[in-house]
C-alpha cells in the first residue's frame, strides 16, 4: 500500500513534536504546528529563514556541526541542547536530525 503525501503531511501536522525540515544551508523549508506552539513563530514567519533564528548565539556552532554531519549522511539522535523561543526564553530540548535523500 502506497502512502499518500497528504497522509504523511497529516501525521506531521498532528504530531506534538516540532518537525522542521531545512536544507543544508539551514534554511527552514517546513515548520509544523507543534513547532509553532513550542517556539512561538508561525510557519509563515520561519519558512525561508535560517534555523539560527531559534538558536542562541552561543550555540550556533552546534548548527554548523549538525549540518556538516547531515551533509555526510549521518543521523543525530537525542542531542540535548538549548533553543530560543520567539519571546526570548531559552528552553531545553532534545533534538534528532536525519538526512532526507532525494533527487537533489
Amino acid at each position: 500500500m502506497a502512502i499518500s503525501d497528504a497522509y504523511l503531511a497529516s501525521i506531521v501536522e498532528s504530531s506534538d513534536d516540532a518537525i522542521i525540515a531545512k536544507d543544508l544551508d539551514g534554511t527552514v523549508k517546513s515548520w509544523n504546528r507543534a513547532a509553532e506552539k513550542i517556539f512561538g513563530y508561525t510557519a509563515a514567519e520561519m519558512i525561508g529563514r535560517s534555523i539560527e533564528e531559534i538558536i542562541p548565539p552561543d550555540r550556533r556552532h552546534e548548527m554548523r556541526d549538525i549540518l556538516r554531519r547531515i551533509g555526510n549522511g549521518d543521523r543525530i539522535r537525542h542531542f540535548e541542547t538549548i533553543r530560543r523561543r520567539k519571546n526570548g526564553e531559552d528552553i531545553h530540548v532534545s533534538i534528532s536530525v536525519s538526512p532526507i535523500f532525494g533527487p537533489q
